[in-house]
């Protein structure tokens, strides 16, 4: 699938509807949201519990990021730095919490450390993506498996090798073309290899069964 210029909305870098649709039907996708350090008592105390549990710096953590896997979903191998980066304002350290236990699949893979890691409800999984100069480690490479059976929900926060002002700050919303109810912004990485998610830091809606399972999400 290619992309023209004619798949764009007029003045703007957001694809129209029509190219949309027919993303959103040959892909399969995860579910994004975002929210950040001070903005509820949970964020506050859920740092709080980080700090006392890895001494991970308040002041170098970002946003905290809720993730949905639906059945037959997972996401492509990655590393959370970017390697050969030198800027030290890059995420050095992630720590990832499931939400909720999964029957079959969403692992969270290392292949090249030979690592697997069952998701299950309050299992949380720490690990540094740079060494201690700062660069970004390539053995950090990890993805998550596609779920079989099941539906995963995970939170996650990154940490920085160095902090800076904007950290941890939600940004302004961005003036995009007017969008649908529940029409999120799309991100999609090497689209090529389906790999998409639907992102929204403005608006919890999007996020697959939220309002269904919150109970079970506590």
């Amino acid at each position: 699938m290619k992309v023209s210029l004619n798949d764009f909305t007029e003045g703007t870098t957001c694809l129209n509807d029509t190219f949309s649709a027919k993303l959103q039907a040959h892909f399969t996708w995860s579910f994004s949201t975002a929210f950040y350090p001070g903005e509820s008592r949970f964020s506050t105390m859920l740092a709080e519990r980080i700090r006392m549990a890895t001494g991970l710096k308040l002041e170098n953590g970002g946003k905290f990021q809720i993730t949905s896997y639906p059945q037959n979903v997972g996401y492509k191998n990655h590393t959370d730095c970017i390697v050969g980066y030198r800027d030290k304002r890059d995420r050095f350290a992630t720590i990832l919490v499931y939400l909720r236990d999964v029957d079959e699949g969403g692992e969270t893979k290392f292949p090249q450390l030979g690592i697997s890691v069952k998701p299950r409800k309050g299992l949380a999984l720490i690990w540094n993506s740079m060494n201690s100069r700062g660069e970004c480690d390539p053995s950090s490479l990890h993805n998550a498996a596609k779920v079989i059976k099941g539906h995963k929900f995970i939170i996650q926060r990154w940490y920085y090798y160095h902090s800076f002002p904007a950290l941890g700050k939600r940004p302004p919303q961005p003036k995009l073309p007017q969008r649908g109810t529940y029409q999120p912004r799309v991100s999609c990485d090497e689209y090529e290899q389906g790999s998409c998610r639907w992102y929204d830091e403005w608006n919890y809606d999007h996020i697959v069964d939220y309002t269904a399972n919150l109970e079970n999400l506590i």
